[in-house]
């Protein structure tokens, strides 16, 4: 039995082996690109690069497989932190292109499931967005008819018909996302890091970048890892919540706040069919929010936070525990049997970045979001590096960095409290 402060998904996943970590490059080893940082937008980049012939290297901190890529909640979405007309109204035309690339974003990734034949149990499962409280129900309606008038399929569903869609009486209200999925996040990883090495990529793991400098006269970069020095045209940073400080600049553009997760023991058919009637993926109205689904064998998994500050995982993992069971009664006497956290990178704006920092490329800022869209964003800007694509919509925005970010561990837990008055009943 696995102990309880484990991340189920990696559980199930047999990552391809390796080189040696502990083998230094060779003196003055080049490349066209390397890519710092190896999760999804990392990997859609390198499969890019290394299908068009290009030597590239993918260097990762920790050992493969270990970051957010495997530790979200495997819902993939096409999602904003702002509806249409916010978008809109924020950025004008800008903000409907914006939109229109988070689909694009959707599409690519159920596409490329398809065409590669990647097995990570994705089911378009639709998502229901839940009032946790009559003061959303307005708020969640409006979002409805906004996503309805471009011709999306989302539907509003009355309080009194939510019985058909979960098993639960703890909400006033919700809308149906029908354009949504839910995939094992892990496996989707998987076979986007073994697709990348069939292609050609070189992937090293426990293998930091720890400098990263311009050569004289703008001839590419000189990487300094763990392992020694690697020489590149161009470099990805694609670091996202876990960017440090090998390149500070957007370090400072970055908050990481941390999300958690349990995960229940194996459920009856007829259980979990009561908790999700349609298998739907869960997320309320909240600013610190829930999100839950069954997983591919019949788990409840169940994530979010208490607050935006620190917090132990045992305390993260009682307060899910409870609030599990507040909103599903009829999971009392369910044991849960993994819990387990991670980070999820938040910008200023609360918009995805990609672009140029330093002469570095770059992509963060997923918001919590980033199944489909930084898999997309990776893809996107390995074909940037390449000349074989524009930027996206996502580039012109402007990225600002977080004020007195040296100081957010002071801040933030404040800023909580603000969410938590607001997410009141």
């Amino acid at each position: 039995m696995a102990p309880l402060d484990s991340v189920l998904w990696q559980e199930q996943v047999v990552l391809p082996e390796l080189e040696d970590p502990q083998r230094p490059f060779d003196p003055d080893t080049r490349v066209d690109v390397v890519v710092v940082g190896a999760g999804y937008a990392g990997l859609g980049a390198a499969i890019e690069i290394a299908k068009a012939d290009r030597s590239v290297l993918v260097l990762e901190k920790e050992r493969i497989g270990w970051g957010a890529h495997s530790r979200n909640g495997g819902m993939a979405i096409p999602e904003l932190k702002a509806g249409p007309e916010t978008l809109k109204r924020r950025y004008g035309e800008l903000g409907l292109r914006m939109h229109r690339e988070v689909n694009e974003a959707f599409d690519h990734l159920e596409s490329r499931i398809v065409a590669d034949q990647i097995d990570c149990n994705y089911e378009r499962t639709g998502q229901l967005y839940l009032a946790h409280s009559p003061r959303a129900v307005p708020y969640i309606r409006a979002l409805a008819s906004e996503h309805a008038a471009l011709g999306e399929p989302v539907r509003f569903v009355e309080r009194e018909a939510l019985a058909d869609e979960i098993g639960s009486e703890s909400f006033y209200g919700g809308v149906v996302y029908e354009r949504t999925g839910a995939l094992h996040p892990a496996k989707l990883h998987d076979a986007l890091l073994r697709k990348a090495l069939d292609d050609g990529a070189q992937v090293r793991d426990r293998c930091p970048a720890l400098t990263i400098s311009p050569r004289p006269g703008g001839n590419g970069f000189r990487v300094e890892t763990s392992k020694g020095a690697v020489i590149a045209s161009h470099v990805i940073v694609a670091t996202n919540a876990y960017t440090d400080g090998v390149l500070p600049t957007l370090r400072r553009r970055v908050l990481p706040i941390g999300s958690y997760i349990i995960a229940t023991e194996r459920l009856s058919p007829e259980l979990a069919s009561e908790l999700s009637p349609r298998n739907r993926m869960f997320v309320d109205a909240k600013n610190l929010l829930f999100y839950w689904r069954l997983t591919p064998d019949n788990r409840l998994l169940f994530g979010g936070r208490r607050t935006l500050g620190q917090t132990s995982l045992a305390d993260a993992g009682e307060y899910l525990s409870a609030s599990m069971r507040k909103i599903h009664p009829q999971l009392r006497d369910v044991e849960v049997t993994h819990r387990w956290g991670g980070k999820v990178a938040m910008t200023l704006d609360r918009m995805p970045h990609v672009g140029k920092i330093d002469g570095l490329w770059y992509v963060a800022g997923c918001n919590g979001s980033g199944v489909a869209l930084n898999t997309w964003l990776g893809h996107r800007l390995g074909l940037m590096v390449l000349g074989q694509a524009g930027p996206p919509s996502f580039a012109e925005l402007r990225h600002r960095p977080i004020p007195a970010h040296s100081l957010r561990r002071a801040y933030l837990p404040v800023v909580g409290k603000w969410f938590e008055w607001q997410d009141r009943p």
